[in-house]
């Protein structure tokens, strides 16, 4: 992996990996604090604390590990009788004679007013930092493809949960408790850990909560009421994730959810059909809307609600849950080797939520479908 500089003498990366899919990209060292990554044009440096720089030099994929120490001591050396953290970088840059720097569009602020204040000139680097990032490498796509196992494992414990549970005055009862979101958000994530992957803020919505897509659920479920069910967990020992919605209902169906949910199925059916090398994300989420508008579910702002289909078809998958491409009306056209989701949905007041996610590969031909949960909606 290369990276274009320009007229700078280096790429400058403050920040803990753990939350910065763009360091960890770039060093393959995940750290829960923060630490420096400096990349010229000849070697990837990185400056860790005491605490991690045993580890980051057995794991990191750099030139250099450098003891955060002995910049410490430089800048004591220097004159500072308590070095912070800002004079620490500035004495491992001059040490690298290094005087303009890209910095990614989130740098710290802080530190980037401290830098420019010693005379180092730091110019913003382009966004995306790293555009291949984009385009998964074979063991990328299986990195993905377990964390998308994981996913699937936790969906088939929540499947397995209100399969197991009794209707009950139009309440759901699970082992003589009302079932919640929240009971059956503790078995998915139960299910996950078995797989060594951890979930985030992962929806379990009922009823009108689903209606929100963002909502994760809260309270008893209902029978006769759609749930949606939307994980999408990391896997620990990779970064990576995955990403899955289903929706179910317990009990018997209303009619007007099960056309609801046939709308959305077919509305899935088609867009997955649509990506492919070349295709354009933004016509796919647009051919989306207009099948679902066509059926008469209209999309707008009624009785104070975003109701119909107010949010993009998929999105880019890989070291974080949202990143590149788009399948919304940012568009773009569909590259091969990229992994996406692709998740429509409808949303009404007094009637539920429904979406369906698969997440998938995009090949010249259409998609490597790493998704394999079945699409029922009947939970008996």
């Amino acid at each position: 992996m290369s990276f274009q500089l320009g007229q700078a003498d280096a790429l400058l990366i403050v920040g803990a990996s753990e939350h910065l899919a763009d360091l960890y990209y770039a060093t393959r060292f995940r750290a829960p604090d923060a630490f420096v990554f400096v990349w010229t044009q000849r070697e990837k440096v990185l400056m860790a604390s005491s605490l991690e720089i045993d580890r980051a030099r057995q794991q990191a994929d750099v030139d250099r590990v450098l003891p955060y120490a002995t910049y410490e001591a430089k800048a004591r050396e220097a004159g500072c009788e308590n070095p912070t953290a800002t004079d620490v970088l500035q004495a491992l840059l001059k040490d690298l004679d290094l005087q303009h720097l890209l910095v990614p569009s989130d740098f710290p602020l802080g530190t980037a007013d401290a830098l420019r204040e010693a005379g180092v000139r730091l110019e913003v680097a382009p966004t995306p930092l790293f555009p291949q990032r984009q385009i998964k490498r074979d063991w990328e796509v299986e990195a993905i493809r377990t964390a998308q196992q994981g996913a699937e494992a936790g969906m088939a414990a929540a499947a397995d949960m209100l399969r197991a549970a009794q209707i009950e005055d139009g309440a759901l009862i699970h082992e003589g408790q009302p079932l919640t979101s929240e009971r059956l958000r503790r078995a998915i994530h139960g299910a996950l850990m078995e797989r060594d992957c951890t979930g985030q803020h992962t929806i379990v919505a009922g009823g009108e909560q689903g209606c929100d897509p963002h909502q994760e659920g809260h309270g008893p479920l209902r029978a006769g009421e759609p749930i949606i069910i939307d994980i999408f967990p990391k896997d620990d020992r990779s970064g990576y994730f995955g990403d899955i919605t289903r929706t179910f209902v317990k009990g018997p169906v209303p009619d007007r959810v099960r056309a609801l949910y046939e709308t959305v199925l077919e509305a899935h059916e088609n867009a997955l059909k649509e990506v492919r090398t070349g295709a354009e994300g933004r016509a796919i989420h647009e051919g989306v809307q207009a099948f679902f508008t066509a059926q008469g579910y209209e999309t707008g702002e009624k009785d104070g609600y975003m109701q119909g289909y107010f949010h993009g078809t998929g999105h880019g998958l890989g070291l974080e849950i949202h990143e590149a491409p788009s399948l919304g009306l940012r568009g773009g056209k569909l590259q091969a080797g990229q992994v996406v989701t692709v998740e429509p949905g409808l949303y009404y007041r007094g009637l539920g939520g429904v979406r369906v996610e698969d997440t998938v590969v995009v090949r010249d031909g259409g998609i490597e479908n790493l998704t394999t949960f079945p699409k029922d909606l009947d939970i008996p």
